[in-house]
């Protein structure tokens, strides 16, 4: 009877599973009922052939209950209700807890079927939100359940039968039964229970039980670990391996060994593998099982004995790691012979790195082949094979020869392609690299008895001609580059003295290209229009694009604007998202980032439908970027733009067959001389003849006439001979000519920016980079010198400006009050920084497997950025324990994927710098980051609520950055005295017993610089937390006011003690509903202090805008939902702002702007009017404020454009003057409002 139901009840299961869920309770539900359904068809007639009457009726009712629950009449939302309920999962779980009691009987027949479908269907973290601690568990219980599996897989390839491999059987047949009860429980606790605490602790005691029988392995389990392995090595097996077909289950069985080395180093339990020993077989193993998994395709060219002795290493690496961490035999003689098995283990290893290494490096990473090579050959020598032993003089003559050769091809990296001689000696070079390891492979793969070291004398003999005539080069050949570099002298760098960091306000501007592509999108049809600018790297497109973009007259002429980088490396996903962000001018991360591709083009789509639009796609690479792209642009006769950049002339003739490429001249001799000029303003006395020479031969490109300018601004005279001299004679091409002074310009630069310089490499490619981050990053790295008149942030910005005046910083956002709130490095420079900081071991980047594979071995790797998903990252089994920076810049967005870490906690415990900004961690703080004492810097993202009380202990952390919402920090934050930077990207709570006057506060934050965003009450004592933040340079906060408390709603807060702040955001935030009530009650006066700079207000009352004698050093200001109770502003004689220079008016209700002189703010150089719906009147001595450059009106009625044209007429007719521009977007005709 049972079977009969059980079949067809799965099939119901199974029907049901291609329903769509919305729900993935729904989801999960199904699947636990799967997972049940096995388990009773596999054990049912066992257990109640054993079981008394009594135990037999319950479980024949349990089944009969389920079957009742998921009856055929019944429709999939009635199903789920059933299966959902209580008595269900009280069934499932009583059934597995009654199986257990009769585990004695459990069969092997369906074993590995049952623990497949446990994996698949309820050990998926991904489908489950495991708290913290539980999800450690969980991911334990799968890695194990993984591994018994593999280890069976792996006897059953060496030719074990199952009959011989019961006991092992059994016991994963009992483990799985466990973890799948554990995971029903964990299902009625969370789905069905809320998480309740007390239900979830005794989970989490189950699932700690489970584990530690896992670990208590029966003795007679052991022998049978211990036959399998040790016949597994007997010569001669009747069950030889065959790679080609036992690659996969081979690969499987690494990453279950790699596991269990990884989490013994960490773990509480002793074991005889001491860390050391640990660091080198886990690197070995990891390249061994990187072989079987991402070398698929060279495996075949392998020959037989390679294979033999791969599969052998792997088998000996298993008996090493299950006997040494699993067995826990670590004493006696079986010690000392693990020793000896471990040392001729790790020598085959390397006997396979050297012979393989010619198959795992592509020949464009010579020096990665060549590193790679020399660390193994230097251990070849010892290795105990008959062969190698037999040539170990030949192969320590061979390893010093290629020593010196392989300087010598570093000495020519940047030169071998720019002469003939140079070029054919690295050919040879290479050449006789991979013949050394083909020569030791043939040592391994051939019948010894007739071998002679002899064999080796032609190759030592060609890599000593090699190097006579290296020699020879060196001696007659010396570089214009380095004798540019000794002969020229550099005036004594020092960090430039601005504050603030400097913009790059010279850029040549043609005048006649800007007009052809202004005419082009002005003249063109009322379809959709493609216009594409192509040009060689450097020559100026983007810069182009952007002046075109940013042109009042394109800027007025269009309703919608756009600018989406695109680059080599691209997502469409990201390429959507960027869009949408600057058409909907808001954070897209929560909204936008779960819905699929399809869903963001229709957004996209319907954001630009029936309107004008102008979108700059710049850097197309191919195009399938444009493919993927098209469908969202509606192609309505709007006369809508695309404007174009690529290298590639194809690829704009493809995307628009109609219309020729813009192709984009150089510079004349005159413009490049104007260029050079204008960067050198700032030099006295310099050579003009030698500067026009050097501008002539810049070969019309502006990139490198501005690197070449920051050369120049720090050389004498002498100094710009050497540099005319060689520029002269060049006969490189534009490309390699600034690659070329790239390198001249870097050993330029002083040793502190020249680290500086490289990190900028270690974003991904066209990025726009945000400066605050990056100085944060420099000073957690130590790049940044501590000087005794400066903050660190000051010193940091000063090294910003100097990068920038050297033309090797694009400064591509700035702030309201001058400086850089994002720059960017050219593609040539980003690709000059990604091969210098490899040759230098600065940092290595990963993209994917292709880039891993160059780091095998490579223990002393200082930083790593990874361009990739933590998933993979974490499925490589990377291990550099002497990384001291690990930064994410994930491939997967979305925020619907969570990622569990502590893994690298465990793997990187010399970490100073983690950046998991990109990497969604969920609603549990990772816990495990309080281990990483050396910590200075800290970015995560999630939906965490509270950042626990262990943060404490970190006792270096200078900057702790978390993007999620309303996190509260604990209480002993304050004792934090080295934090700088505290900063969460949307709002977060704090404590509210701190600012009890009855509390004693544990100690102050001294350091900290920038704190963003702080949440109080009014209820609080705002004014004594203050005190605690005496060095605050920069703070926001959101004020809130709770609806049953009216203290604190009036009255005076005294800020002005804060004498080093410069920028204060004071936001108010209340309740939903009674926002308008509160702001009209409450009329909070601040005394702001007085070194204020920028000041932004946002939903307060107009009580709150400060007078001008208040703020004298006032240079911005931003005006934001200000309520007055009047449709009128008036500025009466006190409302003067002597150094302001860019003011904000945003979503105010007023109709008339009144009153002022030109003396209120003389110095006024920005407006920007947004979201003003109502008004219709401006103060007249606007017009008089000659130093107003700009006015900026978006989301406004067509009046506030009026008033705008208005005052720059005005400075026209009476001052002369055109420099004022107005700039405008989505403008609204108050007649149809």
């Amino acid at each position: 009877m049972a079977f009969a139901f059980i079949d067809k009840t799965s099939q119901r299961i199974e029907l049901l599973f291609k329903h769509d869920f919305d729900d993935p309770t729904d989801l999960m539900a199904l699947k636990h009922a799967r997972i049940f359904l096995l388990c009773a068809r596999k054990w049912h007639n066992h257990m109640l052939s054993e079981s008394d009457d009594n135990t037999s009726t319950r479980m024949e009712s349990i089944l009969c209950r389920l079957e009742d629950a998921l009856a055929e009449s019944l429709e999939l939302e009635d199903c789920i209700m059933e299966l959902l309920s209580d008595q269900s999962s009280e069934d499932i779980m009583e059934y597995y807890t009654t199986l257990l009691d009769y585990s004695h009987s459990l069969q092997s027949d369906l074993s590995m079927e049952f623990m497949d479908s446990v994996l698949v269907n309820v050990l998926d973290t991904r489908d489950h939100v495991f708290p913290g601690r539980l999800r450690y568990m969980v991911g334990a219980l799968k890695e194990n359940m993984v591994f018994f599996k593999n280890f069976i897989l792996f006897a059953q390839m060496r030719g074990f039968e199952p009959w011989q491999l019961q006991l092992l059987y059994i016991h994963l047949d009992v483990v799985a039964v466990n973890v799948a009860r554990v995971c029903q429980d964990w299902f009625y606790v969370y789905f069905l229970h809320g998480c309740d605490s007390d239900l979830l602790d005794e989970l989490e005691l189950k699932c700690s039980e489970v584990l530690q029988k896992i670990k208590l392995i029966d003795p007679q389990i052991r022998e049978t670990y211990i036959q399998v392995l040790k016949a597994s090595n007997v010569p001669g097996s009747s069950h030889p391996l065959t790679l080609e077909r036992d690659k996969h289950v081979l690969g499987d069985f690494a990453d279950s060994l790699l596991y269990n080395i990884r989490e013994a180093q960490f773990t509480s339990y002793e074991a005889s593998l001491i860390k050391d020993q640990a660091q080198i077989l886990y690197e070995g193993l990891r390249f061994l099982r990187t072989i079987l998994t991402e070398h698929l395709d060279t495996i075949g060219e392998l020959h037989e004995k390679v294979k033999n002795l791969i599969g052998t290493a792997v088998n000996e690496a298993a008996e090493f790691v299950i006997c040494s961490l699993l067995l826990h035999e670590s004493e006696g003689e079986f010690a000392s012979e693990m020793d000896i098995e471990l040392h001729n283990l790790l020598e085959k290893i390397n006997l396979i790195k050297v012979i393989t290494s010619a198959f795992i490096f592509p020949k464009t990473d010579v020096l990665g082949f060549m590193n790679f090579l020399l660390e193994n050959l230097k251990e070849l020598p010892t290795c105990k094979v008959d062969s190698i032993a037999l040539a170990k003089d030949q192969i320590l003559i061979v390893q010093e020869d290629l020593v010196s050769l392989r300087s010598f091809l570093e000495n020519i990296l940047d030169q071998h392609n720019q002469d003939g001689k140079l070029q054919r000696l690295w050919s040879r070079a290479i050449e006789v690299a991979y013949k050394t390891s083909s020569a030791i492979l043939s040592l391994v793969v051939r019948d010894i008895p007739g071998f002679s070291p002899l064999e080796f004398k032609p190759l030592i003999e060609e890599i000593n001609l090699i190097k006579m005539e290296a020699l020879k080069i060196a001696d007659n050949h010396h570089s214009d580059f380095e004798s540019t570099n000794d002969a020229t002298k550099t005036s004594n760098p020092s960090p430039s003295q601005g504050s603030a960091p400097a913009t790059d306000k010279f850029m040549v501007t043609l005048d006649d290209e800007e007009n052809t592509i202004i005419e082009q999108l002005v003249r063109g049809p009322e379809r959709l229009d493609v216009i594409s600018i192509v040009g060689m790297p450097g020559l100026g497109k983007t810069t182009l694009a952007r002046n075109v973009y940013d042109n009042p007259s394109v800027r007025n002429l269009f309703h919608t604007h756009a600018w989406c980088v695109v680059s080599q490396v691209y997502k469409k996903k990201d390429l959507l998202l960027r869009i949408l962000g600057s058409v909907n001018y808001h954070d897209l991360s929560n909204e936008y980032s779960k819905q699929d591709e399809h869903e963001l083009e229709e957004k996209v789509k319907k954001c630009l439908l029936r309107r004008r639009y102008l979108i700059v796609l710049d850097d197309v690479w191919d195009i399938e970027a444009w493919t993927g792209l098209e469908r969202s642009f509606p192609k309505d006769a709007s006369s809508s733009r695309i404007l174009l950049t690529s290298r590639h002339a194809e690829v704009a003739r493809t995307i628009n067959p109609n219309r020729e490429p813009h192709f984009l001249r150089g510079l004349t001799d005159g413009e490049s001389w104007d260029l050079l000029q204008k960067k050198l303003s700032c030099k006295e006395g310099y050579p003009i003849d030698l500067g026009r020479k050097i501008a002539k031969n810049c070969k019309g490109l502006p990139l490198l006439v501005v690197i070449i300018a920051g050369i120049l601004a720090h050389l004498e005279q002498d100094g710009w001979e050497k540099i005319a001299g060689r520029l002269s004679l060049s006969a490189l091409s534009a490309i390699d000519e600034c690659m070329h002074t790239l390198e001249l310009s870097y050993r330029k630069l002083p040793d502190y920016l020249k680290s500086c310089l490289l990190y900028l490499g270690a974003f991904p490619e066209d990025e726009e980079i945000h400066f605050r981050k990056l100085i944060w990053l420099w000073i957690a790295e130590g790049f940044v010198k501590k000087c005794e008149s400066k903050s660190l942030e000051d010193v940091a910005g000063d090294y910003m400006n100097d990068l920038i005046d050297r033309g090797l910083v694009m400064v591509s956002k700035e702030r309201s009050a001058g400086g850089v709130k994002t720059c960017r490095i050219h593609d040539l420079l980003h690709e000059f920084c990604l091969v210098k900081a490899k040759k230098e071991k600065f940092f290595c980047i990963s993209s994917g497997p292709d880039d891993l594979s160059t780091y095998y071995g490579q223990l002393d790797i200082s930083r790593l950025c990874m361009h990739s998903t933590v998933e993979y990252f974490e499925k490589s089994w990377l291990f550099f324990p002497e990384a001291g920076s690990l930064l994410f810049f994930d491939a997967d967005k979305s925020v619907s994927r969570i990622y569990r870490i502590s893994f690298i906690v465990h793997l990187f415990k010399l970490l100073k710098v983690l950046d998991l900004i990109h990497v969604h961690l969920g609603p549990n703080f990772p816990t495990e980051i309080a281990l990483l004492c050396e910590l200075r810097y800290l970015a995560l993202q999630g939906t965490f609520d509270s950042v626990p009380p262990t943060i404490s202990d970190l006792l270096n952390l200078e900057t702790l950055i978390i993007k999620g919402k309303d996190v509260e920090l604990p209480y002993n934050i304050w004792s934090m005295l080295k934090l700088r930077v505290l900063y969460i990207s949307s709002c977060w709570f704090l404590n509210s017993s701190l600012a009890h006057n009855s509390l004693e506060w544990p100690s102050g934050l001294y350091n900290l610089d920038t704190f963003s965003t702080l949440e109080l009450c009014f209820g609080q004592s705002l004014e004594k937390i203050m005190r605690q933040l005496p060095n605050i340079r920069k703070l926001k906060c959101l004020l809130s006011k709770s609806i049953e408390s009216n203290a604190d709603c009036n009255g005076i807060v005294a800020l002005d003690f804060m004498s080093r702040l410069e920028s204060l955001n004071l936001t108010r935030g209340y309740p939903s509903g009674y926002e308008v009530e509160l702001i009209e009650r409450c009329h909070i006066v601040f005394r702001f202090p007085w070194n204020l700079k920028k000041l932004t207000l946002s939903n307060m009352h107009s009580s709150i805008i400060p007078k001008g004698g208040e703020l004298p050093n006032l240079v911005v200001l931003k005006l934001i939902d200000i309520y007055f109770e009047e449709d009128i502003w008036d500025m009466n004689e006190d409302w003067e702002f002597p150094e302001l220079k860019f003011l904000e008016l945003a979503n105010l209700s007023i109709v008339r702007w009144t009153g002022g002189s030109n003396d209120h703010f003389p110095d006024l150089e920005k407006l920007v009017l947004r979201s003003c719906w109502s008004l219709e009147e401006v103060p007249s001595c606007l017009g008089d404020i000659t130093s107003l450059k700009m006015i900026e009106v978006h989301k406004c009625g067509k009046s506030v454009v009026h008033l705008s044209l208005k005052v720059k007429e005005y400075q026209k007719n009476n001052w002369g003057t055109e420099d004022i521009h107005v700039l405008t977007s989505d403008i609204y005709d108050t007649d149809d409002a």
